[in-house]
């Protein structure tokens, strides 16, 4: 906010203070004020009424250092290794600051999150606790990642979180005049990172542009879980919404009705707020426009007016004039589809939304690759015009094949064998037109059959989610609505047969979903004596996941090849009998879809055994495996995995990407082994300059221990 912003909150907080609170209310209402300046007065006010239960402070005194004339003592401090530079942003309870590096080991810039110190009572500390709690469990790469926390000397408690350097993801849409699909695409990035949040039982509650920067490469990060909820919480996490709410956390033009009325949240809040996130991105404006509006009939237009379509919002603006629009080129394109994926994600009644943040994507994956979205009935005319749509070249034929038939009967009269010939095409083309109604029908049967798997799934975690619900009706029960995560996975991890038991797809992609958590929660527990029991859960429902998508989906298929490859790196196998699970993993990968992440992962595991087999008896059960040319050797074979890897990243990721970097010090360091010196060179060059860009400490530190091979390697070479 800027110093001219903070004069006018002062010269309103004056002012407001001298009038009695009930009056508060009407005054702030008649000044029309924006949003962020109108929430920053009600803040600030909100502890004039509440300060004999926090501290001797009045509003004025709490407010002091945001107005101009005060300096920040902050800055120049060290906090642990890092000095704080600048300040970021702050609002009613604390601050952000950019902060850098001072032990001179690397060069990175963190952003560091404090508490004022006003305001660091219990009460807001356990709030500041539960978001350090919640942001080292979020660890996905569309998510801002937490580095370190504590307390500095004079008990104040701080986050230092990764720096993303960006800007909002409306904005980076405007500026760089993103077209219909590019903003669709990018918007998905953020549903798969509110999706990772809600599977690991996380709710945001504040998603907004400002909380999802995208950075230059183009991509997304989400932000702030300051106010997030864990939905197996105690009782206490939900009484303490009414602070949340006098602390003005909440932003009221992307909460949900359910928020604003203080009822119950659950993953259909944040389902809404994205909703909105992508109403601003396709029409560069609100639904419910808050600086036109007082906060009761903000209020009252959020839970009572349905909204206009995205379509029509964004043909007024381009009718207006001196307007710039939407961004849209063709604000048509937004009428049917995309008007009925944003109006169901934005409904009054959470029930009537999208079940799931991945619902909501996936209808989205749909319209931009032509197929039937769920959002709207799926009628035969629906069905044959997205057909069309993705088929314009054959139906084209077709039309065209059927008049050159009609012509044909014609001169039929006059040649009979002309129309023998014009009989076989008409044939031809009714063979045609059967088939293209099979497919429509295919396609629209395979669309349901994908929601009803979608709900079922739903279901079944709706059921874990109940384990942090201790009513007598619920699953937690038992454990008073308690229960471990880890007790949840063991109790739902049985009853998946039982939920489903004629549904083979539906069991295999939830072993799968808990051999996955399982593998990477054994990781943790190595050296424990819980090492065994986790290692055997995973080994489990890795079996269980192979052999139903065996059955479901038959030998040859890419799921079948993902799950090999799971079960041989769960560490039950022998080195023979995972060895080959693996080869055999890769051939199916490359077979069926030669472009799945997986398969750089495949080939990067098969070439690090290589590398490590000692016996020769082994080694050459990977040679036969891997179908090798008798002249090649070891490390010639593993390179070659490796190149062939680094060509699938690069369709995923770009070349800064910290996954490639890293891959690019795997070859540099195969070919060091084989004094290929000269070869070795770009990837060599990479690996350096890995470690000036802005990766985190764990990530910078593996670049290090890579490049210090590769470095031994080429003097030994030299």
């Amino acid at each position: 906010m800027e110093t001219e912003d903070w004069k006018k909150i002062k010269q309103i907080l004056d002012e407001a203070l001298e009038i009695p609170p009930t009056e508060r209310r009407r005054y702030l209402d008649a000044l029309k004020l924006e949003a962020e300046i109108r929430e920053e007065v009600e803040s600030l006010l909100s502890f004039e009424i509440t300060a004999d239960r926090l501290m001797p402070l009045t509003a004025l005194e709490l407010s002091k250092d945001f107005f101009e004339g005060s300096e920040n003592p902050l800055i120049g401090r060290k906090i642990g290794v890092y000095e704080i530079i600048r300040e970021l942003g702050y609002g009613g309870m604390g601050a952000v600051y950019l902060a850098e590096r001072t032990d001179e080991k690397f060069e990175q810039k963190v952003a560091v999150k404090m508490l004022r110190r006003e305001f660091n009572i219990e009460k807001i500390r356990e709030r500041f606790k539960r978001e350090r709690k919640i942001q080292a469990i979020l660890v996905h790469p569309n998510i801002a990642t937490l580095l370190d926390a504590g307390t500095t000397s004079d008990g104040i408690p701080y986050l230092i979180m990764e720096y993303v350097e960006g800007v909002p993801i409306d904005k980076f849409c405007r500026e760089n005049n993103l077209d219909l699909d590019q903003r669709l695409k990018l918007f998905n990035k953020v549903c798969e990172a509110v999706s990772f949040a809600h599977q690991n039982l996380i709710v945001h509650r504040d998603l907004k542009p400002s909380n999802i920067i995208v950075t230059r490469e183009g991509e997304p990060k989400l932000l702030d879980f300051g106010i997030s909820k864990i939905l197996d919480a105690n009782e206490a996490d939900e009484k303490d919404q009414n602070t949340i709410t006098k602390f003005g956390a909440m932003t009221p033009e992307y909460a949900s009705p359910e928020q604003l009325n203080g009822k119950s949240v659950t993953t259909a809040s944040d389902i809404y707020s994205l909703g909105i996130v992508l109403f601003k991105i396709l029409t560069e404006t609100l639904p419910f426009d808050p600086a036109k509006k007082t906060s009761a009939e903000l209020l009252k237009a959020v839970t009572e007016t349905e909204p206009k379509r995205p379509s029509e919002v964004a043909d007024e603006r381009r009718s207006k004039p001196g307007d710039p629009g939407s961004g849209i080129q063709d604000p048509r394109s937004l009428r049917g589809d995309i008007d009925n994926i944003v109006l169901k994600a934005i409904r009054k009644e959470p029930q009537r939304r999208y079940r799931t943040v991945e619902q909501f994507s996936a209808d989205i994956w749909r319209f931009i690759d032509g197929l039937p979205i769920t959002a709207r009935p799926n009628t035969f005319l629906y069905q044959a015009g997205k057909f069309y749509s993705r088929n314009r070249i054959p139906v084209f034929a077709g039309i065209l094949t059927f008049l050159g038939l009609i012509v044909g009967i014609t001169v039929a009269v006059w040649q009979a064998g002309v129309a023998r010939e014009q009989a076989r095409l008409a044939d031809q083309s009714r063979q045609l037109a059967e088939a293209a109604k099979k497919t429509a029908e295919t396609e629209a049967e395979r669309s349901k059959q994908e929601e009803e798997r979608a709900k079922e799934i739903t279901r079944f975690m709706e059921k874990m989610i109940s384990f942090a619900n201790p009513g007598t009706y619920a699953e937690g029960y038992r454990a008073g609505g308690e229960a471990k995560v880890i007790d949840v996975l063991n109790e739902m991890g049985g009853r998946i047969e039982k939920e489903f038991p004629d549904r083979k797809d539906i069991q295999a992609e939830l072993h799968h979903k808990f051999a996955e958590v399982y593998l990477n929660r054994q990781k943790g527990f190595y050296g424990s004596g819980k090492y065994q029991s986790v290692l055997k859960k995973s080994v489990y429902h890795a079996q269980m996941a192979l052999r139903l998508r065996k059955e479901f989906y038959g030998e040859n298929h890419e799921l079948v090849a993902k799950d090999m490859y799971y079960l041989a790196a769960s560490g039950a196998l022998s080195e023979q009998e995972g060895g080959k699970l693996l080869a055999k993993a890769i051939r199916t990968m490359r077979a069926t879809n030669p472009n799945n992440l997986n398969l750089p992962y495949m080939l990067v595991d098969y070439a690090n055994r290589l590398q490590n087999i000692v016996p020769e008896n082994i080694r050459e059960i990977y040679y036969r495996e891997a179908k090798a040319p008798a002249e090649m050797g070891r490390l010639e074979l593993a390179e070659s995995y490796y190149l062939e890897a680094l060509d699938i990243f690069r369709k995923h990721y770009p070349e800064d990407d910290y996954a490639i970097v890293l891959h690019k010090c795997r070859i540099a360091g195969i070919m060091a082994k084989q004094r290929k010196f000269k070869e070795l060179k770009p990837f060599h060059l990479a690996c350096e300059n890995g470690l000036s860009k802005d990766y985190n400490e764990a990530q910078l530190e593996s670049l290090g221990v890579h490049l210090n091979l590769i470095n031994k390697a080429i003097g030994k070479g030299n």
